[in-house]
């Protein structure tokens, strides 16, 4: 029961009276005070009387159980409870457990209601919540209101202790609390729950008053309910519950008030809080706390000043900066300055998450014009924006002012501590370590005076010093050996008068993660200096740690992170291991993923894996992305050989991690990066087939949209196993999807389908494919020949308003490529032509390459066909014109052809008969011209390792035979056979190429036309010697016996006719008895390879008739054959042996 003290009229004026006349302290006269003393015991007496009379009324109510006795047992009980609380505070844990027994002997009594009164039991109930004993609350609050919902007290009694009771268990429950055990924190997690707290609101309504009668919640309980949700969709789906269940009642506006929309409010912006800490989308916090706030407009009730500061602050912490300007406009003129000033801390609070510094001084700028009261938190927030944007000078300046001003222009708030601390962050966050420490040494100076209100409300000018987070946010933009200077200067304020700054837990954190960023220095003995730095600042606050007399600092999860990480950076993996084994806390995944990472770049996969199921198993952490990047990279590149060479190990390991991965983590924003590599793993195994099917059964598993890596991994198997109809049906799904879902940010196909994502940075076109992606789809079609759908997905998926690359210069390679081998050489031009401007990527080396060689065999082609070629479609010129066209081009852009490239152009030229040309190309090549001219020593030309050898790439054989063929057509024959004796004069050395039959054959042909018979023959003999060429072969005769014939049949008719002159030489010039035991075969082959009529059976024949006068017949069993009978050879001899 409340007292109500009365004061009369007279004592007032008396005091009033004296007020006024500059009495200061009340100092009254004796007579006055003995009158007012008097006066007082009257009224004490009279309300003695007044409170005998209210008691005696209540107890008859109550019956004969005394009130007085029963209010004074309640007291007992909660004073009992109250000391119960304090003596056990230092110990969670132990306070906890006392207060769960005490409550569960207090419910042993058989009736709460004639033990506690409701107004001690709600205060019970707040202190169990306080105290975080919610098993505890709930068990006594339901137990309370049973034992009053059947005492004998009316309805409305009932009614009003039920309601307080259980708007104070819902209070606080709601209430925000800082548990310091992870038991605490899941204990607190299931109670803070949409459904449990509406099954309270539930229970309260039904379970406790009969004939159907509720308890109605009133809307302090009600805002309870809202202030435990965490979620803005869950509170607005609990108000619109409400709304609908109470609109009908006529106390509806005493329940949905607009303090309750304005906790719904306050809900959004502390979701939006969590879901950004939990890097989670919260794009629709913001927009739900704006429409209950036009909702408000709309349907009531009407907002208030409280519902205004509310949608400003939901919306400065999403930093929607330009709606919160559009509220405060509409409604600044709705509320009086007070109110204005305070709508504007939002609104520059919007600016500091926005880091938009200009515009939070303008806001300053107008509320000094409207001679608005700007505070130190405004200020503050100014110089925040301005710590945002690294703009340290303009808040050094601004805080000098407000130093500068405080005693002259009223106008400009005086600066306080947080000012100064805020204005280190500005040169901490720019980097800017000298201007921090000068203004920290200007601090500890005391240069700096800033009012103080005291305890008797009086104003004084006190010294700013530096506290710890002046120095810890100096320490975090310090150098390691600065860094460690200002923690031992910290430790030395013990002895300063000034006051002592002792080091935390926070300041050794931050200096040694300092030695971090000095551990990656390329300098190696920075670096250790670093790591000892790191080292020495551990056990300095270990050595704090174990004083009792500084309780600033323990050895917390963060300090060991921090050196763990200081030993990763230093690739000490060694010290990593040892620290999180010698941890005296519970690690935490920060603490793990260090030592992993270290152990990662070791190539140490097997010792990774060990800590990544022991953080699994052991310590249920959840692995972060990063996690399994570095797993994944241990495994790509382990340092066991076995492990390395081989995708079919690598795949079974991280089979394994994926067997044991939660299923939370098979999502690409978590396992991605495994999952990537397990299906390239798979992609890169010796069997298409099954390399196809295992992964695409990873890419199955994989919960919910996948990313650009893991899309990009499986159309790369596809190309890889020529599945180009796989890979163009998931970009059809894929583009539907698109079509379907066209506004969402994410989307998928059910389980059994393919399954793609729009979230990926470096996409491009409609339906937001990565280059990387979309070149291998192109490249899976290119491989399988089929063009058409290549070039359709790329029309698909291609971005005019984009500057990237749509496809890569690989997938353009392999188009052309593909373009080559379906004799489309016209299409493989025009890419070369529209590469720049249609896919944005220019070619390389092999583009032209590759274009050269489809014009190359196109020329050949229509050689074949007819002796003039006619102009290819869409081209103005033959497609040796073409090959040469591209060439220059080449060369144009600033590429260097290789050696194939030049061989390409050579043998268009020769096959469309411009030798002339042919040779000009030749010459143009440094390798060729230097070995037709003979510019450069051939000892230079064949050593790779010299300087020259780097710039003159040595021409392949392929392109030697075009250029001596090319010379041979154009009657060359001195630069050819000049050619042919460099190139055998480098045969002998190293790394030189060396002629082939090829060679010799041009060669031959082009001195056959010359009529150097001779020089022929002797190149001839010179090529037999040195086994080039190789005429005589065993093979089975007629009659089954193996017989030595000379196999012509791949020779040119002058190279043959020279075979069949040097043959019969050498039987002339034998000076060994003949005996000769079997007719003479010559192989000359049917004539299918000529063009036309067959050309050597002919020419040979006539040429035995001619020359040697030999009649020799074609074997009737084999018609390639040319048989010269024995009698035939043996009478040639005779005949013209004499002459030698």
């Amino acid at each position: 029961m409340f007292v109500k003290l009365l004061i009369e009229p007279s004592i007032i004026t008396c005091a009033l009276v004296f007020f006024n006349s500059g009495v200061s302290s009340f100092q009254i006269h004796r007579a006055s005070l003995t009158h007012i003393q008097q006066r007082h015991q009257q009224i004490h007496d009279s309300y003695t009387v007044l409170f005998a009379e209210k008691k005696t009324s209540w107890s008859a109510k109550r019956g004969p159980t005394q009130r007085s006795d029963l209010a004074l047992k309640s007291r007992k009980l909660l004073q009992f409870f109250e000391r119960k609380s304090k003596q056990y505070a230092s110990s969670t844990q132990k306070q906890i457990e006392v207060l769960n027994q005490e409550i569960d002997q207090l419910l042993q009594n058989k009736d709460l209601a004639h033990l506690i009164v409701p107004r001690d039991a709600s205060s019970l109930i707040r202190l169990l919540g306080r105290n975080r004993v919610y098993d505890a609350m709930l068990k006594f609050c339901r137990r309370y209101c049973c034992d009053i919902a059947k005492a004998s007290f009316d309805t409305a009694t009932k009614s009003d202790a039920i309601l307080y009771c259980y708007t104070a268990a819902i209070a606080a429950i709601g209430a925000r609390s800082k548990p310091t055990t992870h038991t605490l924190t899941k204990s607190i997690g299931n109670y803070r729950t949409k459904p449990f707290l509406l099954s309270l609101l539930d229970e309260m309504e039904h379970d406790y008053l009969e004939g159907g009668e509720t308890i109605k919640p009133n809307s302090y309980t009600l805002s309870s309910v809202l202030l435990g949700i965490d979620n803005g969709t869950q509170a607005l789906e609990i108000l619109q519950q409400s709304e609908q269940k109470y609109k009908r009642e006529e106390s509806h506006h005493d329940i949905l008030t607009v303090q309750v929309y304005n906790v719904a409010i306050r809900a959004c912006e502390k979701s939006y809080r969590a879901r950004k800490k939990d890097q989670t989308n919260a794009v629709e916090e913001w927009q739900l706390a704006l429409s209950l706030y036009n909702r408000m407009k709309r349907q009531g009730p009407c907002p208030n000043e409280q519902s205004y500061i509310a949608v400003l602050e939901a919306l400065a912490e999403a930093g929607q900066l330009r709606v919160a300007k559009s509220i405060f406009d509409e409604v600044k003129h709705l509320s009086t300055d007070e109110v204005k000033s305070k709508l504007y801390k939002p609104l520059l609070k919007a600016c500091a998450t926005t880091e938009n510094a200009n515009l939070a001084e303008s806001f300053i700028q107008q509320m000094k014009a409207d001679e608005l009261n700007i505070t130190t938190e405004h200020m503050n927030l100014m110089l925040l924006a301005l710590a945002k944007c690294k703009m340290h000078t303009r808040a050094l300046e601004v805080l000098q002012k407000m130093v500068e001003m405080q005693d002259t222009d009223y106008s400009m708030a005086p600066p306080d501590i947080v000012s100064f601390n805020t204005v280190l962050s500005a040169c901490a966050n720019a980097g800017e370590y000298e201007a921090a420490r000068d203004l920290l040494d200007d601090m500890r100076e005391g240069l700096y005076l800033i009012p103080n209100q005291g305890d008797d409300n009086q104003s004084s000018m006190i010294e700013v010093r530096p506290d710890v987070i002046s120095y810890n946010t100096v320490i975090s933009c310090a150098d390691a050996a600065s860094a460690f200077d200002l923690i031992n200067e910290m430790r030395l304020t013990r002895r300063n008068r000034d006051g002592v700054v002792s080091p935390n837990s926070i300041s050794y954190t931050n200096a040694i993660s300092r030695c971090r960023k000095a551990s990656t220095s390329s300098d190696p003995q920075l670096r250790e200096y670093a790591f000892d730095i790191g080292f020495t600042l551990f056990e300095l606050a270990k050595e704090s740690a174990l004083d009792s007399t500084n309780t600033d600092v323990d050895l917390n999860v963060y300090l060991y992170s921090s050196l763990i990480w200081v030993a990763e950076s230093v690739g000490n993996y060694k010290a990593a291991v040892d620290l999180l084994r010698s941890m005296e806390c519970a690690p935490n995944i920060v603490c793990y993923d260090g030592v992993i990472s270290a152990l990662s770049k070791r190539g140490l996969h097997r010792e990774a894996l060990y800590f990544y199921y022991e953080m699994l198993q052991k310590h249920r952490l959840q692995a972060t992305r990063n996690i399994y990047m570095k797993l994944a990279f241990a495994m790509n590149n382990a340092r066991d050989q076995e492990v390395f060479a081989s995708p079919r190990r690598k795949a079974a390991l991280l089979e394994g991690v994926l067997s044991q991965m939660p299923e939370r983590d098979k999502s690409v924003a978590i396992g991605g990066p495994l999952f990537e590599l397990l299906i390239r793993c798979h992609g890169n195994t010796a069997e298409p087939g099954s390399s196809y099917s295992a992964a695409r059964a990873v890419f199955d598993q994989i919960i919910g949209p996948v990313d650009n890596a893991c899309l990009s991994a499986i159309l790369h198997v596809y190309s890889t196993v020529s599945m180009w109809e796989d890979a163009i049906m998931l970009l059809r799904l894929l583009h539907c999807v698109l079509i379907r879902l066209a506004g969402l940010f994410v989307f998928g196909l059910c389980h059994d389908q393919l399954h793609c994502s729009d979230i990926v940075k470096e996409a491009t076109g409609p339906g937001r494919i990565s280059t990387r992606a979309l070149s291998y789809a192109v490249v899976a079609c290119a491989k399988a020949n089929q063009l058409d759908e290549a070039f359709n997905i790329i029309e698909l998926y291609r971005d005019d308003s984009s500057e990237r690359e749509v496809i890569s210069s690989y997938a353009l390679n392999s188009l052309i490529a593909a373009c080559g081998r379906v004799q489309r050489p016209d299409v493989a031009v025009q890419l070369i032509n529209e590469s720049q401007k249609k896919f944005r990527v220019a070619p390389d080396v092999k583009s032209y390459r590759i274009a050269i060689i489809a014009c190359n065999q196109a020329e050949h082609r229509e050689a074949k066909i007819s002796t003039t070629s006619d102009a290819p479609a869409n081209l103005d010129f033959t497609w040796w014109q073409c090959a040469l066209s591209l060439l220059r081009r080449m060369i144009e852009d600033g590429l260097t052809p290789d050696s194939q490239t030049y061989s390409s152009v050579v043998s268009a030229l020769e096959s469309a008969g411009q030798w002339q040309r042919a040779i000009g190309v030749l010459q143009s090549m440094p390798s060729i011209s230097s070995l037709l001219g003979n510019s450069i020593p051939l000892e230079v030309m064949s050593t790779a390792s010299d300087a020259v050898g780097e710039i003159y790439e040595p021409p392949n054989l392929y392109c030697l035979n075009a250029a001596i063929s090319a010379c041979e057509k154009g009657g060359a024959w001195v630069e050819a056979l000049q050619l042919y004796e460099n190139i055998r004069a480098q045969a002998q050395m190293k790394n030189a190429t060396t002629p082939n039959f090829i060679t010799v054959n041009s060669l031959l042909i082009a001195l056959d036309k010359a009529g150097q018979i001779e020089l022929a023959t002797t190149i001839y003999e010179d090529a037999v010697k040195d086994r080039i060429v190789n005429p005589m072969k065993r093979r089975v005769d007629n009659d089954g016996s193996v017989q030595r014939m000379m196999d012509l049949h791949q020779f040119s008719a002058p190279m043959a006719k020279i075979a069949i002159n040097s043959y019969f030489d050498s039987l002339l010039r034998s000076r060994k008895e003949l005996n000769i035991k079997a007719d003479a075969i010559f192989i000359v082959g049917k004539g299918k390879g000529s063009e036309g009529e067959p050309v050597l059976m002919p020419t040979l024949m006539k040429l035995l008739v001619e020359e040697y006068k030999i009649h020799a017949y074609v074997d009737p069993k084999n018609s390639g054959r040319i048989r010269v009978p024995k009698k035939a050879i043996e009478d040639f001899v005779n005949t013209r042996k004499w002459r030698f």
